[in-house]
């Protein structure tokens, strides 16, 4: 039962909110001090004595300001003060369904799952019309009574139609991090009918989960609502650069720094490769620079900057700043990695095309040192990085290189009777690139060889289907007949 305990943090933020917004003015501005020095003083029993007194004085027949000072004990984790509120609350009115979701969240912060839902059942039968209630019970049995869970969602539904059930659910995941159960839910809500904390918790978690277009729609549903909320505006940027719509990025990117300054790393990080994006490569490293001026714990300007290098050709400096970003970065990826050696093989192709073989040669042997690097860091991508010494390698047409590092790839993989599904690929590839190195050499049956291991791995390999295609012509020929 210990997840009850997320799942009533947001539950918690709700209630607290519900009740706030049926109160005075006096009401919020009496309980803000009480819980700054609970929060400050949470073992202390006399914290904000004074300030209790008054508060009580004040709301003593008021059963939603006595469940909100329930609350604020419950955050501090003193279950006694809440309890003893609740039940105050519930002595004003009997059927106030926020006291019992209170005694029910008190249980749940204890791992008192059972007790919760008898609390939160309580709320519903004596307080039908208030939505939490039906949530708080519906969380509690999500994962151990899934059918029972449903029923009280629809009691919900039928009790309180207009609630955004689907919406509350999804809220309820993403306030524990839990962003691929939040899509589920808020991909069945209606986006016109959800209000803007959900629509930003929606956009969110679709950027989160990879589903850039869904956030990107969202996001501009948000700024539809309210085309004030510059967070909607950072996230359709956000998007749009990951779906590469970089005049649109661009936009968006100029609306959200005139808006807010060049006080943020991050946004002038996405301002960059906005421009970027638009091939403004000088700007787009002017803004980088700026990111790093504002915030020197960011290390992104860097790959960013780098990057901006590489796509005007200028391999040195890209690799200057390729060196800065991983010196910087103890977590650095094997696409990190792969990065650099991408803007050795620009190298090794600029290179081959002015036909200088010493520096092919020499820009190679970087290649490999930067997987062999890895290797050295990662044992574990071992067979990754090899295979990307040999794929480079075949990408610039330097097979008499490749092939050797295919063959290692096979002998590391072959007898691995547990490979994984890119470990299969690696191992696929590798037969048919190597049987299409003998094939280019005539070697026809040590082609064949490799062909026919490949398509046992990887039945669809184009390679070994043209191979075979081929060998099929040549055999149905005429004597002295061949085929292409």
């Amino acid at each position: 039962m210990k997840a009850i305990k997320y799942l009533v943090s947001g539950a918690l933020v709700l209630s607290m909110s519900v009740a706030a917004n049926a109160q005075v003015a006096d009401y919020n501005t009496m309980l803000e001090p009480i819980m700054k020095e609970l929060k400050a003083n949470p073992n202390d029993k006399n914290a904000a004595k004074d300030l209790l007194k008054n508060y009580n004085k004040v709301f003593k027949k008021d059963p939603e300001a006595l469940t909100a000072l329930g609350n604020a004990y419950l955050t501090v984790k003193n279950y006694e003060m809440a309890n003893h509120y609740a039940d105050l609350a519930i002595a004003k009115k009997k059927n106030y369904g926020n006291a019992y979701i209170l005694k029910g969240d008190i249980q749940a912060m204890q791992d008192d799952g059972g007790g919760a839902a008898m609390w939160y059942r309580q709320s519903v039968e004596l307080d039908p019309k208030n939505p939490q209630g039906y949530m708080s019970y519906a969380n509690v049995y999500r994962k151990i009574d899934p059918s029972e869970s449903e029923r009280m969602l629809n009691e919900l539904k039928k009790n309180v139609p207009d609630f955004p059930i689907e919406a509350e659910a999804a809220h309820s995941f993403y306030s524990t991090g839990n962003y691929e159960k939040a899509m589920e839910y808020f991909l069945k809500s209606d986006i016109s009918k959800l209000e803007e904390n959900h629509l930003t918790e929606y956009s969110v978690a679709a950027t989160s989960v990879g589903n850039r277009e869904k956030a990107l729609e969202v996001a501009k549903a948000g700024m539809r609502k309210n085309p004030e909320n510059i967070s909607f505006v950072r996230l359709a940027l956000i998007n749009t650069i990951g779906l590469k719509q970089y005049g649109e990025a661009l936009g968006y990117a100029e609306k959200l720094i005139n808006k807010e300054g060049e006080n943020n790393s991050g946004d002038l990080g996405y301002y960059g490769q906005a421009l970027a994006g638009n091939q403004r490569y000088a700007e787009a490293i002017s803004k980088y620079e700026k990111a790093l001026s504002v915030d020197p714990t960011n290390i992104m300007p860097y790959k960013y900057i780098s990057d901006a290098y590489n796509d005007m050709g200028q391999e040195d400096k890209a690799l200057e700043y390729s060196a800065m970003y991983l010196d910087k970065n103890p977590n650095a990826k094997l696409s990190d990695y792969r990065d650099i050696a991408d803007i050795y093989a620009n190298k090794i192709k600029k290179a081959k095309e002015a036909g200088n073989t010493a520096d092919v040669d020499a820009n190679f042997a970087k290649v490999v040192g930067v997987y062999d690097q890895v290797i050295a860091k990662y044992p574990q991508a071992k067979v990754w990085g090899t295979y990307q010494k040999a794929n480079t390698a075949f990408s610039a047409e330097l097979d008499d290189k490749a092939t050797p590092y295919f063959q290692e790839v096979v002998s590391l993989l072959e007898n691995n009777s547990d490979r994984s599904e890119n470990e299969n690929y690696y191992l696929g590839r590798s037969y048919s690139l190597i049987g299409y190195y003998y094939w280019t050499k005539n070697e026809l049956e040590t082609a064949g060889q490799y062909f026919d291991k490949c398509v046992k791995v990887t039945p669809d390999d184009n390679i070994a289907k043209t191979w075979f295609q081929k060998k099929a012509e040549a055999e149905a020929a005429p004597s002295g007949e061949a085929t292409e």
